[in-house]
């Protein structure tokens, strides 16, 4: 086990960019850091959720309407949701829906 001068002497370099690029210990690899988002699409008369990862942000509704265009025409997107990361302060724990055909919550 180190004591807390070796671990104090030991250096590790992290920098990164603005285009989601990750340098450790000045490494000339970058390591490119994705986010992710979930989204709600209507094709062809059905929903559609579609996950997906992207390195420059999560797109609006319009921008991933046009994207989706070349390999799902007339798609339409309705929403769409980030995954993960820490950018929601409230967590669910629970959550119930109510069935009114067993007049219970389930």
């Amino acid at each position: 086990m180190k004591n807390f001068k070796e671990f104090l002497s030991e250096s590790v370099n992290v920098s990164g960019d603005f285009n989601g690029n990750i340098y450790m210990n000045s490494s000339p690899e970058p390591q490119q850091v994705g986010e992710q988002f979930v989204a709600d699409v209507i094709y062809q008369g059905s929903i559609h959720r579609i996950s997906m990862t992207t390195k420059s942000g999560i797109p609006t509704r319009e921008e991933l309407g046009e994207h989706l265009q070349v390999e799902y025409p007339g798609a339409i997107v309705q929403n769409i949701y980030s995954v993960g990361g820490s950018t929601n302060p409230y967590e669910i724990t629970d959550r119930k829906r109510y069935h009114p055909a067993k007049l219970d919550w389930v």
